[in-house]
């Protein structure tokens, strides 16, 4: 460069290096083009494997209450890795348009058959709808004492205990027994607040859920009655135990506890007479 610019005058050796400046200047401007068009093909390409590598999955745009009648508005689609996608999931909202969801539905959740049903529930109070096919809703007496303390709720499940008083000479003394009659049965009301049915599942296969308990149900505690869901025979021996004055008692379960449990029967000793006869002797 400098034995090109020697026998130059200053002003003539001015232009040439403006203009060397100028042809370096394109070069790297060319070069950093390049580099960019490279990145943003190598980016491209990155992007596509990731959109090909999700499922498109249909999920709820906002948050959906139970019972609600679907339409494509209230749905979006989603693209999630295989592994993030559940069972059974839609992916055309087309295809639940005119379903009812079974359950409150959060915004983003996806849906599967088991959180839609084929028709919605017009009456809601209707609690024949609740109860699973063979079985019968029966009312027992109960109050604040004998339901658990007031703290039951539609969908708990209970053990039904019966106290059968002793008597003497026609007379009723002390309480002589007390027998389990039941167990895991489940309460569908109490006193007025009942489970609200669910429309059907969409895929017709049983989930073994009747009901669900409404929003904002309160507990009862001077409720008179409890309403169970029980088999025909259960009806009629509960029947005959309130008709012969035996008190029932409702005994609250954990959530989840479904295990019956051996020993049905409690006898309380007659421990008053028994002293009686001893000092007699």
């Amino acid at each position: 460069m400098a034995s090109v610019l020697v026998g130059h005058a200053p002003e003539q050796r001015s232009r040439l290096l403006i203009a060397v400046a100028l042809v370096f200047a394109a070069i790297a401007a060319v070069l950093v083009f390049v580099a960019l068009q490279n990145r943003d093909d190598s980016a491209g390409a990155s992007g596509s494997a990731a959109v090909a590598g999700t499922t498109s999955v249909v999920v709820a745009a906002n948050d959906l209450p139970a019972n609600t009648l679907l339409d494509t508005s209230m749905l979006e689609l989603r693209a999630l890795p295989p592994d993030a996608v559940l069972e059974g999931a839609f992916a055309d909202s087309a295809a639940l348009a005119g379903m009812a969801t079974r359950f409150p539905v959060s915004a983003g959740e996806q849906i599967t058959p088991i959180k839609v049903g084929l028709n919605q529930i017009e009456n809601r109070d209707d609690v024949s709808q609740v109860l699973p096919q063979g079985m019968r809703a029966f009312a027992v007496k109960v109050a604040e004492v004998t339901g658990a303390g007031g703290l039951l709720l539609p969908g708990n499940f209970v053990d039904v205990i019966a106290v059968f008083p002793e008597t003497s000479n026609g007379e009723t003394t002390s309480p002589a027994r007390a027998v389990t009659l039941l167990q895991d049965v489940e309460l569908i009301a109490v006193g007025q607040e009942a489970q609200e049915p669910y429309p059907a599942q969409a895929d017709g296969e049983s989930t073994g859920l009747s009901g669900r308990r409404p929003d904002g149900v309160e507990r009862q505690p001077d409720a008179q009655s409890a309403t169970l869901a029980v088999s025909p025979e259960d009806a009629r021996l509960l029947a005959l135990v309130q008709e012969s004055g035996a008190a029932i008692w409702l005994s609250m379960r954990p959530a989840g506890d479904h295990e019956t449990v051996d020993g049905d029967e409690t006898v309380l000793e007659p421990a008053v007479p028994a002293a009686r006869e001893s000092t007699e002797e």
